[in-house]
């Protein structure tokens, strides 16, 4: 996943042209995926299956023009991350060092991308479910809801985002290893400035789209 401001400036940026009416609906739907990790329900149910995948199509509900935002960014954004592996031949899998090098580049993109917004994240402070497509438990939905809420409440530290990941996974070991290459990161300006061009990247993909 990218992390979910990310999420929310690219649907920001597809808005107009996407004729949203209920922009609540709209960003609720932008960081809707990612909610499996507090749900805990099957990944195909809302990044594969039925999940609509282009913003694009017809007949799209605001909070589906949303989802479908989150899952175009995945999809365009994945295998530029993968890009910058120090393993690039070694599959990411949940928790080995793969995967955290390309979660702590998620991390990085979004604090640029708190940066780019200008901290005009009002839109993610007032987030909430009020559409569960999986029939998701209301009070978990506001966990996730809250979580949100209490990252990008002032500009997010290392720290703040460690407290963000632990609330979604018990590995604090693993997450450490997340926060410990989101340092090497933020010191290396090569690496920091390459992914500072994934969002450019699949932005102008949007470009060829449309």
């Amino acid at each position: 996943m990218a992390m979910e401001l990310t999420h929310v400036r690219f649907a920001r940026d597809l808005k107009d042209r996407l004729s949203i009416e209920d922009e609540a609906a709209y960003y609720a739907g932008a960081i809707y995926p990612d909610s499996r990790y507090m749900t805990r329900i099957d990944r195909n149910l809302t990044h594969a299956g039925s999940s609509p995948q282009d913003p694009f199509a017809g007949g799209l509900s605001d909070f589906e023009k949303g989802w479908a935002t989150h899952l175009f960014y995945d999809h365009h954004a994945h295998p530029l991350y993968v890009q910058f592996s120090p393993w690039p031949e070694e599959k990411a899998q949940p928790g080995n060092q793969v995967w955290q090098f390309i979660s702590a580049a998620k991390v990085v993109e979004d604090m640029q991308s708190y940066k780019a917004m200008d901290g005009d994240v009002d839109m993610m402070l007032n987030i909430d479910f009020l559409e569960r497509p999986n029939s998701e438990d209301p009070t978990v939905m506001s966990a996730y809801a809250q979580i949100q809420k209490t990252l990008y409440q002032q500009q997010p530290t290392i720290e703040h985002y460690l407290e963000f990941w632990l609330a979604l996974s018990p590995n604090k070991q693993v997450i450490d290893g997340v926060m410990g290459y989101v340092r090497e990161i933020l010191t290396n300006d090569p690496i920091r400035k390459e992914i500072e061009q994934i969002y450019r990247r699949v932005r102008s993909s949007v470009v060829s789209k449309v």
